[in-house]
Protein backbone atom coordinates (compact mmCIF):
# COMPACT_ATOMS: atom_id res chain seq x y z
CA UNK A 1 0.00 0.00 0.00
CA UNK A 2 1.38 3.39 -0.98
CA UNK A 3 1.45 6.60 1.00
CA UNK A 4 -1.55 7.77 -1.03
CA UNK A 5 -3.77 5.15 0.57
CA UNK A 6 -2.22 5.69 4.00
CA UNK A 7 -3.00 9.42 3.89
CA UNK A 8 -6.61 8.64 2.95
CA UNK A 9 -6.87 6.82 6.30
CA UNK A 10 -5.91 10.00 8.18
CA UNK A 11 -8.95 12.16 8.95
CA UNK A 12 -8.84 15.48 7.13
CA UNK A 13 -9.28 17.25 10.48
CA UNK A 14 -5.78 16.01 11.43
CA UNK A 15 -3.97 16.96 8.20
CA UNK A 16 -2.71 20.34 9.46
CA UNK A 17 -1.48 18.92 12.77
CA UNK A 18 0.15 15.98 11.01
CA UNK A 19 1.84 18.15 8.42
CA UNK A 20 3.25 20.56 11.01
CA UNK A 21 4.65 17.77 13.18
CA UNK A 22 6.08 15.88 10.21
CA UNK A 23 7.77 19.04 8.92
CA UNK A 24 9.45 19.44 12.31
CA UNK A 25 10.49 15.79 12.26
CA UNK A 26 12.02 16.12 8.79
CA UNK A 27 13.81 19.38 9.54
CA UNK A 28 15.31 18.00 12.75
CA UNK A 29 16.27 14.63 11.30
CA UNK A 30 19.90 13.56 11.43
CA UNK A 31 19.20 11.44 8.34
CA UNK A 32 18.61 14.38 5.98
CA UNK A 33 21.14 12.97 3.52
CA UNK A 34 18.72 10.11 2.85
CA UNK A 35 16.12 12.41 1.26
CA UNK A 36 16.22 12.51 -2.54
CA UNK A 37 16.61 16.06 -3.84
CA UNK A 38 13.52 15.77 -6.05
CA UNK A 39 11.39 14.92 -3.00
CA UNK A 40 12.87 17.86 -1.07
CA UNK A 41 12.11 20.18 -4.01
CA UNK A 42 8.55 18.88 -4.22
CA UNK A 43 8.02 19.49 -0.49
CA UNK A 44 9.43 22.99 -0.85
CA UNK A 45 7.08 23.62 -3.78
CA UNK A 46 4.02 22.64 -1.71
CA UNK A 47 5.31 24.54 1.33
CA UNK A 48 5.70 27.76 -0.68
CA UNK A 49 2.08 27.44 -1.77
CA UNK A 50 0.81 26.58 1.74
CA UNK A 51 -0.33 23.18 0.50
CA UNK A 52 1.42 20.77 2.85
CA UNK A 53 -1.81 20.22 4.77
CA UNK A 54 -3.53 18.92 1.63
CA UNK A 55 -3.79 15.27 0.65
CA UNK A 56 -0.93 15.48 -1.86
CA UNK A 57 1.25 17.62 0.41
CA UNK A 58 0.80 15.20 3.29
CA UNK A 59 1.65 12.29 0.98
CA UNK A 60 4.99 13.90 0.15
CA UNK A 61 5.70 14.66 3.80
CA UNK A 62 4.81 11.13 4.87
CA UNK A 63 7.03 9.70 2.14
CA UNK A 64 9.95 11.80 3.40
CA UNK A 65 9.25 11.03 7.05
CA UNK A 66 9.17 7.29 6.41
CA UNK A 67 12.50 7.52 4.56
CA UNK A 68 14.17 9.61 7.25
CA UNK A 69 12.50 8.67 10.53
CA UNK A 70 10.24 5.63 10.15
CA UNK A 71 10.01 4.79 13.86
CA UNK A 72 9.31 8.38 14.88
CA UNK A 73 6.68 8.63 12.16
CA UNK A 74 4.96 5.47 13.36
CA UNK A 75 5.08 6.69 16.97
CA UNK A 76 3.52 9.97 15.92
CA UNK A 77 0.67 8.15 14.16
CA UNK A 78 0.14 6.19 17.38
CA UNK A 79 -0.08 9.51 19.27
CA UNK A 80 -2.75 10.65 16.83
CA UNK A 81 -4.74 7.49 17.61
CA UNK A 82 -4.56 6.00 14.12
CA UNK A 83 -3.98 2.26 14.65
CA UNK A 84 -4.88 1.32 11.07
CA UNK A 85 -2.24 3.73 9.75
CA UNK A 86 0.30 2.37 12.25
CA UNK A 87 -0.26 -1.22 11.12
CA UNK A 88 0.08 -0.23 7.47
CA UNK A 89 3.26 1.77 8.07
CA UNK A 90 4.81 -1.05 10.12
CA UNK A 91 4.11 -3.46 7.27
CA UNK A 92 5.75 -1.13 4.79
CA UNK A 93 8.95 -0.94 6.84
CA UNK A 94 9.23 -4.74 6.76
CA UNK A 95 8.67 -5.01 3.01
Amino acid sequence: MGVEEVVRKIPESLWRTASERIIDMILNSSNADDMPSDLAKTILYYWQRDQLATEVGLQKLLDAAMRLEPEKTISFMEELGLPEVVVTLRRSTKA
